[in-house]
């Protein structure tokens, strides 16, 4: 039987689908309050600025981060606080930290 499995085409899995755009939202979430340049996302998330550009156009159109200003050759990026999606991957980081904290015994 030829089938896909069903969590194949949920909106999480495709969200989460590449373990670098992961990284991508990671920074942006944890660096909420300041704008980051290409170079920035890359060096703090671990991968290529290539990977960087190779995901913007996605999560802007998700409205999870937004273009902020130019500096320079250089384009800014944050986290989108207007953005209903950025807001719950917010609070998703909290509650994930507090129950990874709670399953190490440190609360």
């Amino acid at each position: 039987m030829d089938t896909e499995a069903f969590a194949g085409g949920t909106p999480l899995a495709e969200l989460f689908l590449n373990s670098d755009r992961t990284k991508l939202i990671s920074v942006f979430v944890d660096e909420r309050e300041r704008d980051l340049s290409i170079s920035e996302v890359a060096q703090q998330a671990g991968v290529a600025q290539s990977t960087v550009y190779d995901h913007l156009d996605y999560l802007e159109g998700l409205e999870i981060i937004k273009e902020t200003r130019e500096t320079g050759p250089s384009t800014r990026y944050q986290l989108n606080e207007e953005s209903e999606i950025a807001e719950k991957l917010y609070q998703l980081d909290g509650l994930v930290l507090r129950k990874l904290l709670e399953l190490d015994g440190e609360l």
